[in-house]
């Protein structure tokens, strides 16, 4: 399976609260394998955006290269198992960073990661940030069973579950940072998706919606879209043991009913 990318990012110097020192900023991760033995692991997709808090920028690079790090570690592991560990470690370090006292992220750290491998899509999620998959005109919103609404983030919990499930060829799936929301609604995005035939023209309408209502805003969106090389099966996903936690992953078949 080929993965084509497109990235719609804007990051403005001027949006900052009334502070004058706090600000937004929004980033987006890819990554490949840097040889053969991590071929089986597939790419690794990441938007990041920390809202209105101070030396916030450097939290969204250290998470990404945390976890980059760690999947490729022991490609033998496989892409779950490897994703398992990758997130771990990332609560790991969260958990230190809070019991240093710094929680000024919490709440305010919105995060999404998918590992695309030939086995297909591992998703997590942390804080707001959206996921969506458009598959035969249909638009599901991925996000919805990855972190319950009610559920209160802790600092040593930050990912907590994982989204499973096989990619097919013509998927779209769009990782985005909250404000997508106010961009469009459900209907629109799904519009947007099925009305233009590459993942360029889907950017180029964005864009245009983003120049068409003139808002100061931080915002990053990834568009993914899967192109048969290969068409493969997927398989159950295995690992010896489950961190306590990371949840079992949520089959993507669920959301798609």
């Amino acid at each position: 399976m080929n993965i084509k990318t497109e990235e719609v990012i804007l990051r403005s110097a001027k949006v900052r609260c009334p502070d004058g020192k706090s600000q937004t900023v929004c980033d987006i991760f890819s990554y490949q394998p840097d040889n053969i033995e991590q071929m089986p692991l597939g790419n690794l997709y990441i938007v990041a955006e920390l809202s209105d808090i101070k030396d916030c920028g450097h939290l969204n690079n250290l998470l990404a290269s945390l976890i980059k790090r760690e999947y490729y570690l022991h490609p033998s592991k496989g892409a779950f198992p490897s994703l398992q560990s990758a997130l771990s470690k990332a609560n790991l370090h969260l958990k230190d960073s809070a019991n240093q006292g710094n929680l000024e992220w919490l709440g305010k750290f919105h995060f999404i990661c998918a590992a695309i491998n030939e086995d297909g899509l591992f998703l997590t999620q942390a804080g707001n940030s959206k996921a969506f998959l458009c598959r035969q005109n249909h638009l599901a919103n991925l996000s919805r069973k990855i972190i319950p609404e009610s559920e209160k983030p802790h600092p040593s919990k930050i990912f907590s579950s994982i989204v499973s499930g096989k990619v097919e060829p013509a998927d779209k799936i769009i990782l985005a940072t909250p404000v997508v929301d106010e961009l469009f609604s459900p209907a629109g995005l799904r519009q947007v998706l099925i009305s233009q035939p590459t993942l360029s023209s889907i950017s180029d309408q964005i864009n245009k919606t983003l120049r068409e209502q003139n808002k100061r805003l931080q915002i990053a969106i990834l568009l993914l879209q899967a192109e048969a090389d290969e068409i493969f099966e997927q398989h159950p996903c295995q690992s010896p043991e489950t961190p306590k936690a990371i949840t079992p992953p949520i089959d993507l078949s669920e959301i798609l009913r």
